[in-house]
């Protein structure tokens, strides 16, 4: 026996971590020295899976003043109150492992039919007669027409609630769509053809990967395709004449034994599972037919007067995603500076492209940019069109940093910010006509804009945090919102403070208008 073959993972991976290199470029082995034991194409999906959803270089203070690598994808509190499973094409059926992002860890929990996969991203039910016949076979297809992986966002709406009240089970819909929509991009980087689905039957999905019971609520699938050709041998395209590029933060570390399964569920997080039932997707499904297509981020923009053309209309911020992706981070503070236009016209440039999604008929958001101290923009509100790459003024002055404090909730974060970009929709109308499935759908489309933006935002130097707490109704009125569009989640940019503390890594949510330096009661 070998010694890389008594070598225990973690040990390994340890020691692989703490040796020092002058060019982490160079660390590869997740890309570069596979498991022999694993085909090319697990190797590259979970290269994708770390740079879509992995750490990166730097650290957080968590919830409880703690410290944590910080990840490519933004969470209110740093609490990331979601799991991501994966689904990996083995043959004639799919392996289904946990996926850790702390520490890159993927643990194999079961063996999952690859039919019932099949039929519920179909929408089927397959006959209950054990010999009726296959499907996919009847239809002339085979495993290799099948995704090659499916990734599963599975929400524990605790973890935010514990923190957030009820406001946590929104957040759970917002942190997951960040990382279902850079998991997107890091597979379509890689050369997969990935498709988010969200209609889709949760309970069924449930059944499937053993997930009944332990309070937890699949929000999101991506099927990740793989590109034509050989699926196991040579390196996939990733992206017009480049080769993947690997995050040396996130090494994969495999188990293969099954080991533990997923963490039960205690007294508490049941209750707040029952707390979230009559609002949850999971507890109130809502039969929607899907329609397949390419979405843009945002909706576009009415027709309106004097529009002003932003720089960067023609240029794709996201080229480079590999690197862009390590480079995204948020702000905890901004500089009284203003922000040069011109990169927040490339900024915004990342929100016009799309994402392959089953609900292409689905809600989506607009985005009003309230200017406060931006060089060559007047101040005030302006709605963007993503179509003509331009903002539409709409009027008023950008309102005083009081007011902009005191609309996000008072996070000392928001002062000296030079835009703030408000998401919003007829909220209430589409919950009328579309019950829980739009709430669902709307907050995902809202989330993966602000991703879109965070990572144009990183291309462009710009400093960038999500907002998960603000007053919607003061939002509205600076930004000069008609009466029936509601905010659905705020992003601040700027000029950011590199020496800025953000107090809402408290145990208490201060985005809740709690003080983190009294006690609670």
């Amino acid at each position: 026996m070998g010694v890389e073959e008594l070598t225990n993972p973690l040990l390994a991976g340890f020691w692989n971590e703490t040796r020092l290199r002058s060019n982490l470029e160079a660390v590869s082995p997740a890309v570069g020295q596979p498991d022999p034991g694993l085909s090319a194409q697990w190797t590259r999906i979970a290269a994708a899976l770390g740079l879509g959803y992995g750490e990166r270089s730097g650290a957080v203070i968590t919830k409880g003043k703690t410290l944590m690598r910080a990840r490519t994808t933004p969470s209110a509190g740093a609490l990331y109150p979601f799991e991501v499973l994966v689904a990996f094409q083995d043959g004639h059926a799919y392996a289904l492992y946990h996926y850790d992002a702390a520490g890159c860890s993927l643990r194999r929990l079961a063996a999952v039919d690859r039919r019932d996969l099949a039929d519920l991203l179909a929408g089927s039910v397959r006959p209950a007669d054990p010999l009726a016949a296959d499907p996919l076979t009847a239809d002339g297809a085979h495993p290799a027409e099948l995704p090659a992986a499916v990734v599963a966002v599975v929400a524990r709406p605790w973890h935010a609630m514990r923190k957030y009240g009820r406001r946590g089970y929104l957040y759970t819909h917002l942190d997951g769509a960040h990382a279902a929509t850079n998991i997107a991009l890091a597979a379509a980087d890689a050369g997969f053809a990935p498709a988010v689905r969200l209609r889709f039957d949760r309970r069924a999905l449930s059944r499937l990967f053993g997930l009944e019971n332990l309070c937890r609520e699949p929000q999101a699938l991506v099927t990740l395709t793989a590109p034509a050709g050989p699926a196991t041998t040579g390196p996939a395209p990733a992206g017009p004449g480049r080769a993947p590029r690997p995050n040396p933060f996130a090494v994969p570390i495999w188990w293969h034994d099954g080991g533990r399964g997923l963490e039960q569920p205690d007294g508490p997080e049941r209750e707040a599972w029952d707390l979230v039932s009559p609002v949850s997707t999971y507890h109130q499904p809502r039969d929607l037919a899907r329609r397949f297509g390419t979405t843009p981020a945002i909706r576009p923009a009415a027709a309106g007067t004097a529009p002003l053309a932003l720089t960067g209309r023609d240029a794709d911020p996201l080229a480079d995603f590999g690197a862009v992706v390590l480079d995204r981070q948020s702000a905890k503070g901004f500089l009284a500076k203003p922000l040069d236009a011109d990169a927040l016209g490339r900024a915004l440039a990342a929100v016009r492209g799309g994402i392959a999604v089953d609900c292409a008929d689905g809600p989506l958001a607009g985005l009003r940019l309230l200017v406060r101290n931006v060089d060559g923009l007047p101040a005030g509100a302006y709605e963007y069109d993503p179509d003509g790459h331009r903002l539409l003024p709409v009027g008023g002055d950008g309102g005083s940093e009081e007011a902009v404090v005191a609309a996000c909730m008072n996070q000392g974060v928001a002062a000296g910010c030079a835009a703030l970009v408000a998401l919003h929709a007829p909220v209430r109308q589409l919950l009328g006509e579309r019950g829980q499935q739009g709430l669902a759908e709307l907050h995902f489309h809202a989330a993966s804009a602000a991703q879109r933006l965070c990572l144009g935002a990183a291309a462009q130097h710009v400093g960038i945090t999500c907002l998960g707490g603000f007053d919607a109704g003061r939002i509205a009125e600076l930004a000069l919102l008609d009466d029936q569009e509601e905010v659905i989640y705020v992003v601040a940019v700027g000029v950011a403070d590199e020496n800025a503390v953000k107090w809402d890594r408290a145990p208490v949510a201060y985005s809740h208008a709690r003080d983190p330096r009294q006690q609670p009661g």
